[in-house]
């Protein structure tokens, strides 16, 4: 136990900075602690590989936190030994690292709805001015309200420990200054040594993690101090030269024309009407259907909706709702470490696939029953080409609303059958659902007789499926009904996991993708790919539009596409050609596993130096070079 005296410079340092890397890294490991069903693959001995491993990220932002703290007594003045300024950078020290392990614990639950540490994107989120921002926040902490006991449980220490240190004044000033200088140094080259972690040549890096892990597990690694700062400062995306930029457009383009629809089409839809249908926090996991192991279904609707429609293996380009909608509205992935709409490059021109249609005599609107201007929806929206927008305010009744997000889903959804049913033909509508994310509130006036839905999540999701029952016996009516293409998705997988297939990189980003037009499209279920940034595009071409769309994405209803997917989590590169499942750090290849005969991506079967896997390569770094290049230049659009 620290005695309650005071203790010479370097020994108060070192007591400090070692008690605080010890209580750094146990806050960073609660994310474990709290959430072992996300990472129940690993062994015991591995476990505490990475416990220790992560050692060497704590140590970064135990220096980054404390600079005030290691500058402010370590300098060869004699002004650290009046008591007021002692105060001062004990008051620092104490508010720095408790700010550090306040931004640990609240990643304890944040982790898992997106799967990884928060990274810089949480600045937009505080600055943020959605009306349900602070209901939100309230809710958690009722929620969650253990999280704060744990919280002021280490203040405590870190107040204790502060009052247990001091440092030791002295009498004897002969050799002071030479002494309080040789530490002074030190001191500052221990510590940007431990800034750079390590002699190594480069600092460490978010990427550093996945040397020591998969990107999956790299948030036990990391911790989100790091993850923040580090996505901070690389907020701004690279130009990229693997190719030549003036051949680049022969090799890969995200620019497509002639749009040729040579299979799952019956006959000519050419007019109709298009809904698209986005379900909130639904991923495949959740839906019978995709799971005929499932004893019983929380999605009654939902499967038997499917069992009428083209369905494919889809992926999300993204973890957040935020980065769903210039996926599937523009074509657009998520490729950056900030969702596009809080980018630095959020006001650059996007063509979305609305855009296109409006200049077919299409009115375009966009339904969503939170509250305006939640996640920016109304901006991205209008920016994709969708006219009108409809939201909390135009549904105009908070009798049915939820208390935090906005209007209850069933109310909505009868809200917006009405609304189309007065529209003229034809007219392009997407639909975004919001009553299966937290709180998970239910309306007073539904009752759930399933007892397959066993936690508040599942029962939402039953919810928001009888919703859309009773939507589709509403809208079966209207005479516009047969003549529409209804597409179905999610904007991202749910935040509870029962099957280990759905844990793995590739399972965090399956979601539904369903095409349901029965007197135009044949019902199948097709084993392919189809991403986020198919929909926009595949929607045109089934739809008989012949014009030049702007899309990283691929026309599903040609049958010469070749089925892919790109994605970026963890600060690591996700590409897939259907037969292989590839990570990249963006310049050289982490892992490679085989979906045909490793759906769970247990073993890595890349070799470096082998050249086996170069076309895969190539045709990542066709894409990567183009979003970077294109998105820095602003050129994401055709006309």
């Amino acid at each position: 136990m620290i005695k309650n005296k005071e203790v010479v410079l370097w020994k108060m340092i070192l007591i400090r900075l070692c008690i605080m890397l010890l209580l750094l890294s146990c806050s960073r490991w609660l994310l474990y602690i709290f959430n072992t069903n996300n990472f129940n693959d690993l062994s015991l001995n591995e476990l505490i590989r990475l416990y220790f491993v992560g050692f060497r990220f704590d140590i970064y932002t135990l220096v980054i936190f404390n600079i005030p703290f290691i500058v402010g007594y370590s300098i060869p003045l004699k002004i650290k030994h009046k008591e007021i300024y002692k105060k001062i950078i004990d008051v620092l020290f104490v508010i720095g690292n408790a700010t550090a392990i306040g931004l640990n614990l609240i990643d304890v639950i944040y982790f898992r709805y997106l799967d990884k540490r928060m990274s810089s994107e949480i600045f937009t989120f505080i600055k943020g001015s959605d009306e349900n921002q602070g209901s939100l926040i309230l809710s958690f902490i009722a929620d969650f309200w253990f999280m704060f006991v744990v919280f002021f449980i280490l203040l405590f220490c870190i107040i204790i420990l502060t009052k247990k240190t001091k440092l030791k004044a002295t009498n004897n000033y002969r050799l002071w200054h030479l002494y309080q200088s040789i530490s002074f140094v030190v001191i500052l080259a221990l510590s940007v040594l431990g800034i750079r972690g390590g002699f190594q040549l480069k600092p460490i890096s978010l990427s550093t993690a996945t040397n020591y892990t998969s990107a999956k597990n790299t948030a036990l690694v990391i911790n989100t101090p790091f993850s923040i700062c580090m996505s901070s400062s690389s907020s701004a995306l690279t130009k990229m030269a693997f190719f030549d930029e003036s051949e680049i457009d022969s090799l890969y383009t995200p620019t497509h024309n002639n749009l040729n629809s040579n299979r799952f089409i019956k006959k000519d839809a050419k007019g109709c009407n298009v809904v698209l249908i986005i379900l909130e926090s639904f991923g495949q996991e959740m839906i019978k259907y995709y799971n005929t192991d499932m004893e019983e279904s929380l999605t009654p609707f939902l499967d038997s909706l499917f069992k009428e429609s083209l369905t494919f293996d889809g992926m999300a380009n993204g973890r957040r709702s935020i980065e769903a909608l210039p996926s599937i509205f523009c074509g657009l992935p998520s490729l950056m470490s900030t969702d596009f709409p809080s980018s630095r490059y959020a006001i650059n021109r996007l063509d979305g696939f609305a855009s296109t249609l409006k200049q077919y005599g299409y009115k375009t609107a966009f339904f969503h029953g939170g509250n305006n201007g939640t996640m920016s929806f109304n901006s991205t929206s209008k920016s994709s080409g969708f006219d009108y927008y409809y939201g909390r305010n135009e549904y105009n009744d908070d009798a049915d609303f939820d208390g935090t997000w906005g209007i209850y889903d069933d109310k909505f959804l009868q809200f917006t059958a009405k609304k189309l049913s007065e529209y003229e033909e034809p007219f392009a509508a997407a639909i975004f659902t919001l009553s299966s994310h937290h709180p998970y509130s239910l309306p007073n006036d539904y009752t759930i007789t399933d007892s397959t839905a066993q936690t508040a999540f599942e029962k939402t999701v039953r919810y928001v499926d009888d919703a859309f029952n009773a939507y589709f016996k509403t809208i079966s009516k209207e005479e516009w009904f047969d003549n529409t293409i209804f597409v179905i998705t999610a904007d991202h997988v749910n935040p509870e996991h029962k099957f280990n297939r759905f844990k793995t990189a590739k399972g965090l980003y399956q979601i539904p993708l369903a095409f349901y037009a029965s007197d135009f499209i044949e019902n199948k279920d097709i084993n392919e790919i189809a991403q986020h940034i198919d929909i926009g595009i595949s929607i045109l071409s089934a739809l008989n539009i012949n014009d030049t769309i702007f899309s990283f994405g691929r026309n599903v209803f040609d049958s010469i596409t070749n089925q892919a997917y790109i994605g970026y989590t963890n600060n690591m590169y996700q590409f897939s050609d259907g037969r292989y499942f590839m990570q990249s750090d963006g310049n050289d290849i982490k892992k490679v596993f085989d979906l045909k005969h490793d759906n769970n991506l247990n073993k890595n079967i890349y070799n470096h130096g082998s050249e086996e896997w170069n076309e895969l390569d190539r045709l990542f770094k066709l894409r990567l070079q183009q979003y970077n290049n294109r998105m820095i230049n602003n050129k994401l659009y055709y006309r």
